[in-house]
């Protein structure tokens, strides 16, 4: 049996580090669909702030940059995916 220790989970392959990442990005990404769809069907005002709308943005385009510069998949899809999102969702607060 193979006996796995925190520096073998640390140093595993970067293929698996990419499938991780894609992974916990769409969950992120999902939780961002989520609270679309929750602002989209709101009644009353939003209770986002500012700070939260713009600042992640601000946050998604960085990690996306970051994931261009440096030729990283999975942070370019999981980022583009949750910068339109995060956008739609500032779009769909301030209008």
């Amino acid at each position: 049996m193979l006996k796995v220790t925190w520096a073998h989970f640390l140093m595993s392959s970067e293929r698996h580090w990419d499938m991780a990442g894609v992974l916990f990005g769409g969950i992120g990404a999902f939780a961002l669909l989520g609270q679309l769809l929750n602002e989209l069907n709101r009644q009353g005002d939003s209770t986002l702030s500012m700070s939260f709308l713009l600042g992640y943005v601000v946050v998604f385009m960085f990690w996306l940059l970051y994931g261009l510069r440096f030729k990283r998949p999975a942070i370019i899809c999981t980022n583009a995916v949750c910068l339109v999102l995060q956008s739609m969702i500032s779009m769909v607060v301030l209008s």
